[in-house]
């Protein structure tokens, strides 16, 4: 008999259970979930395709996104992570935990287009001097 695999840490959103896959997606509090019967190649397949499907038809996780352009300034496929923008007051903050664990925020603002991208290198700075002092 085969053994169950325990951990996968390549699987977003596709849990291993004891009977199969379930994918498991969330957005806006609401979760939209599939359970895939086994653990073949046929069934983790079936799982992936159902989930890249629900990923391609669900909104953006983030509400406010980063433009592309900033992205691509960095050379980005991908927002950095704990660093959120705020287009109608035009800042990003950056939240974390001090030493004595209280909630902080720090915002990097921009006051016209041509800065948002210093003020989004400036906020991902930020973010990793903390997540280094931790």
């Amino acid at each position: 008999m085969k053994k169950r695999p325990r951990v996968f840490s390549e699987f977003k959103n596709i849990r291993t259970l004891p009977s199969g896959y379930q994918v498991a997606v969330t957005r806006n509090k609401r979760e939209f979930s599939k359970h895939f019967a086994g653990h073949s190649e046929k069934a983790l397949n079936a799982a992936r395709r159902w989930r890249d499907q629900m990923l391609r038809l669900l909104p953006n996780k983030r509400r406010k996104p980063i433009p592309p352009r900033v992205l691509a300034a960095f050379h980005l496929k991908k927002p950095a992570v704990g660093v959120f923008r705020y287009p109608d007051r035009q800042f990003y903050c950056v939240t974390y935990r001090d030493r004595k664990r209280a909630m902080r925020s720090r915002t990097f603002s921009w006051p016209d287009r041509d800065e948002e991208i210093a003020a989004y290198g400036a906020a991902m700075k930020f973010r990793r001097k903390v997540e280094k002092s931790r």
